[in-house]
This record gives structure tokens, C-alpha cells and sequence, in this order.
């Protein structure tokens, strides 16, 4: 294989790195030649602070997409990512992207990267040694970080360890906006790596240090010299001082739309512990990195983490911007559900919800998916599609997609249920009443139930819904029954479709039978135990809006 190989990043802000390192090479007998660019997205809850203004996973991802897209396509990429699933999980890394994806295929998969862990920096570099063991080609790592290794692991040491092993890499580091204790040890970790440290301390920085290091592999172009610092005189005299750090205090700073909460706590960003909590506007806390915790009311919400993280230094106050929010517009008639929330990919149950409102709510930035249950024992919850919620701002989301049955007026009784399946036969949801209900855009099959025991689930036909409005179903076919008052309901009568052979049941009642249109055989069953089945018409045409009137 040529130089324009397999491209091998790590960016740890700490994410990129850890991703990477596990699975580049499935088999380390096949490692491809060519120089290598590894990227590794650091997804440590650290990462929604903000910088400039904005989260810093928002804009590390925002560059790194944009490098990603810009690499030529015959380059193939990998992408590891670590921190963005559990908190406090030191073992919490992913590949994202098998190696010899291509750079814009990449790109898609890093939007949906929320930050909730720690910071393994070891773990990462341990697994990029694993990986790159057996390579004999270079390998370039480029670790982006906005903090210190949290796992207890010693991540300058493990740097030089690697290159003594004689593993060919070059690990640089780029440090996005960090203070002075972490500087130190990830200039530490380029120094044993053999690379550079790279600070970053604005957008314009974080994106001119990756192109730099992308150009080194991509474009062969050689690193530019460091910049000259001036040196520091030698110290004339020795002195130690120690000082007790005292809390610091946090006073929120709530948009106007946010309306005063149940109470609010602060978080440890990594580990998620509760470091302090309060209902009014400010508290005091230990200097430390934290999160909060809104509990809006009591009861009818859950506890929301949100995004953002608020720095908190001894003796000092710093604001807690409240200002990331979810407002849903759903279409007139629409009442607000029972319950309605945020859920993770491949999760049941809602990261965050609330109850009977559809007010503006304080929730965390991110990907999710808007889960919807409209009435808690008449309907099943069902997930409305992808919401992207970005930090900062209240975002509008419209919610006015669904399906609306147009019942005739002989149909008098709300269904035991009726139901979406998609192409797999799986349940989408499931509803009790004939009003419009929500559901998300794509094709369905459409069943119906008019009662739990008298009836047998009908196969009504394909739905469509759209991308905005409803998918109009009408139920105004059937079959009615004209009979005397006291006469007693039959065991069973049967619709046969004739084309498909599907059954349509009634048993022991009178009730109209709601049939889609058709042509069927007609079946009658007097009594269970004493008299058989029927025949009473050989064809039956229920058409469109008719429903045909059996008289008894």
C-alpha cells in the first residue's frame, strides 16, 4: 500500500484516542504499510465547557468534521471515541468507525457523540500501543485534550514506555483550553511521545493545530519550529507557601424563558457525584469542575444534567448559564401526553422526561431521540424521530407528524386498540382512542382491534406518513347487523377475504364489523357446541365507504 494509507489520529480532548487504539488493525499480521493517522474524540464530560461561547464538544467536532470531509477520499480513516456513554467509566471506550472508513463517512458518526466521562489518557495510549505494536511503518497520534488523566493512570510515563519498546510513533497533543497542571503533563506526554505540544486556547487555535498535524501525513510537510520563548532567570532563593483553598460560589444565570426549579445541584464532571445542592439563585461549593443538576418540580420531572460546565476557583464567584432548552410545537388539537422525554440510542427508558406540559424545558444539549406517550394505559410510548439539541439557546422542534383515522359514524366505540408495524413487523405504537395520535414520518402497516375479546386483530392496510402533516385513514368499511333487539348474538361471524384469506372475527356481539375494503366470504356460527359453521354468502364486496347491512 502507498503512503496515502491507512490515516491514523488520535485527537484526545480526551475521546479521539481511545477509540483507535483497540480495533485499527483486527489482525496485527495484516497492518497496512504506508505512514499511518489515527483520530481519537475525547468525550469526557469536561467537554461542555465552553469556550468563545460555546461547548467545546460542539466546536471540536465541528473541526474535526471539517477536517474529516476536506481529507482526500483514497486516504482511509479510523475513529475511536471514549467518555461518551457512561460517567465515571475509565473503561468506556468505542470505535466509532472500523479502519478504512473514508473521511466523509466519518464525519456523520461524529454529531451524535454526547460527552458524559472520564479521562483514561493511559488506557488510550496503552491500547494505540497494542494496536501499533506489530506496524512497521510510522504511525502519527495526535491526542486532544482539555484536561488532566482522571483514571489514575500516568500518561507521561506510558508515552515514553511505548517509544522505548521501539513501537514507531509520534505522539503529539493538543491541549484545548486548560489550565496550567494539565499543559504540564500533556506537554509531557508529546515530549515522551517524540511529538509536539500544541495549546489551543480559541477555535482559531484548536483548528490550525490540526491542520498542521494533518498536513504532516497527508501532505508531507514538515512541522514548524516551535515558537522562541524567552528564559526564565534562575532562582536566587527557595520558599514554600501552602494554602487551604476555600468554596468558591456559583449564582445561576437563567434565560428568560426558564422558569425557577425544584432546586438545582452541582455534579462532579467526571465522576457525577454531588458536590452541593440548593433552591436558591447561588450557592457555595469546593473549587472543581462541575455540572448541574436541574430538578425543575418535584414530581411531575425528572432530574436533568445538564450540559454545561461551570469552573469553580477559591473565593471566587462564576456564573452558571441556564440557557440550553427543548420547546415542541405539536398541532392544534394535540394535547399534551402523558408523558414525553429525551432517549438515548439503544436505551427503553428516557434519559429525562416530564409530565402533562408542553412548556419550555431546561434539558441537556445533545442527539436523542423524542420519546412520546400520549395517555398512560390508553396508548404504548412511541419514539417521534431525532432530536439535535444544541447548547446555548432554546431550540425549536416541530412535532406534527402522524396519523389521523377518519372513523364513520356508525363506528360509535373507541378500538381496544389499533396499532403501527413497520417492514419488520415490529410495533411502532399502539393507541386506545380514534383521535389523531403522533407518530414519525416512513411506512407502516396499519392494524386494528375493536374489542379485546370479541374481535381478532384486522390487517387494515399500508400508511404512509409524512415528513409534516398527517396520513389520512379512513375506517368506514364493514359489516352492520339489523336484528331484534332480544336476539341473541351468534358464537361467531366471519369475513373471508377472498383474495388473501385472512379472517375477520365477531364473536357474541352485535357490534358493527369493521372491515377494510374488499371481497369476502361470509361465515356464519350459530352456537359453539351445537350447530356448525356456514356459509351465508359466497362473495361480499365491501367497498370504500360502505359498509354492508346484514339483516337477522
Amino acid at each position: 500500500m502507498s503512503r496515502k494509507g491507512w490515516f491514523k489520529i488520535v485527537l484526545s480532548l480526551p475521546l479521539l484516542w481511545t477509540l483507535a487504539a483497540g480495533a485499527f488493525f483486527p489482525d496485527p499480521s495484516q497492518a497496512a504499510s504506508g505512514e499511518g493517522l489515527l483520530f481519537i474524540l475525547d468525550c469526557s464530560g469536561s467537554m461542555w465547557g465552553r469556550v468563545e461561547g460555546k461547548a467545546k464538544i460542539s466546536t471540536a467536532k465541528e473541526v474535526l468534521q471539517k477536517l474529516l470531509r476536506e481529507t482526500p477520499r483514497e486516504y482511509r480513516l479510523a475513529l475511536m471515541a471514549y467518555g461518551h456513554r457512561r460517567k465515571g467509566d475509565c473503561d468506556d471506550l468505542e470505535m466509532i468507525a472500523p479502519p478504512g472508513t473514508a473521511g466523509d463517512e466519518i464525519a456523520s458518526s461524529v454529531g451524535r457523540l454526547n460527552p458524559k466521562g472520564k479521562t483514561p489518557i493511559s488506557g488510550a495510549l496503552l491500547k494505540a500501543g497494542e494496536l501499533l505494536a506489530s506496524r512497521e511503518e510510522p504511525t502519527t497520534v495526535v491526542l486532544v485534550s482539555d484536561g488532566l488523566e482522571t483514571c489514575g493512570g500516568d500518561p507521561c510515563q506510558v508515552a515514553k514506555d511505548l517509544k522505548e519498546k521501539g513501537i514507531r510513533l509520534v505522539v503529539h497533543v493538543v491541549g484545548f483550553d486548560v489550565d496550567q497542571a494539565a499543559a504540564d503533563q500533556l506537554r509531557c506526554i508529546a515530549e515522551g511521545g517524540g511529538g509536539r505540544f500544541f495549546r489551543a486556547d480559541n477555535v482559531d487555535q484548536l483548528q490550525e493545530a490540526l491542520s498542521l498535524v494533518k498536513a504532516t501525513v497527508v501532505e508531507s510537510k514538515p512541522l514548524p519550529p516551535p515558537p522562541k520563548t524567552a528564559s526564565l532567570p534562575e532562582a536566587r532563593s527557595r520558599s514554600k507557601r501552602l494554602r487551604i483553598a476555600g468554596p468558591g460560589e456559583v449564582v445561576l444565570k437563567p434565560a428568560s424563558w426558564v422558569k425557577p426549579p425544584r432546586y438545582w445541584a452541582l455534579l462532579d464532571v467526571e465522576t457525577g457525584e454531588e458536590g452541593a445542592r440548593s433552591s436558591e439563585e447561588s450557592l457555595r461549593v469546593r473549587a472543581g469542575e462541575y455540572q448541574l443538576l436541574w430538578r425543575q418540580t418535584e414530581h411531575e420531572h425528572q432530574p436533568a444534567q445538564l450540559s454545561q460546565v461551570v469552573k469553580v476557583q477559591a473565593g471566587k464567584t462564576v456564573e452558571a448559564p441556564v440557557d440550553t432548552g427543548l420547546r415542541l410545537g405539536v398541532p392544534e388539537g394535540v394535547e399534551a401526553p402523558h408523558r414525553w422525554g429525551l432517549l438515548e440510542e439503544g436505551e427503553t427508558e428516557p434519559l429525562w422526561s416530564c409530565r402533562g406540559t408542553l412548556e419550555p424545558q431546561v434539558v441537556p444539549a445533545g442527539v436523542y431521540g423524542l420519546y412520546w406517550h400520549q395517555v398512560d394505559h390508553e396508548s404504548r410510548p412511541v419514539v417521534l424521530g431525532e432530536v439535535r439539541i444544541e447548547p446555548g439557546k432554546l431550540n425549536d422542534v416541530a412535532v406534527d407528524s402522524g396519523v389521523a383515522l377518519q372513523p364513520a359514524p356508525w363506528i360509535e366505540k373507541d378500538p381496544y386498540y389499533w396499532a403501527l408495524k413497520d417492514g419488520e413487523g415490529d410495533l411502532l405504537g399502539m393507541w386506545q382512542s380514534l383521535q389523531p395520535q403522533l407518530a414519525p414520518p416512513g411506512d407502516y402497516t396499519l392494524v386494528y382491534r375493536s374489542t379485546q375479546h370479541h374481535n381478532n386483530e384486522v390487517l387494515w392496510g399500508e400508511v404512509t406518513v409524512p415528513e409534516h402533516g398527517f396520513a389520512e385513514v379512513p375506517l368506514n368499511s364493514g359489516l352492520i347487523f339489523l336484528h331484534d333487539p332480544d336476539a341473541k348474538a351468534p358464537y361467531g361471524v366471519f369475513l373471508v377475504n377472498l383474495d388473501t384469506g385472512a379472517e375477520i372475527s365477531a364473536q357474541y356481539t352485535w357490534d358493527p364489523l369493521v372491515a377494510p375494503p374488499g371481497r369476502y366470504r361470509l361465515d356464519w356460527w350459530e352456537n359453539q357446541h351445537e350447530s356448525k359453521r356456514i356459509t351465508l354468502a359466497d362473495e361480499v364486496v365491501l367497498e370504500p365507504g360502505t359498509a354492508v347491512e346484514l339483516e337477522m
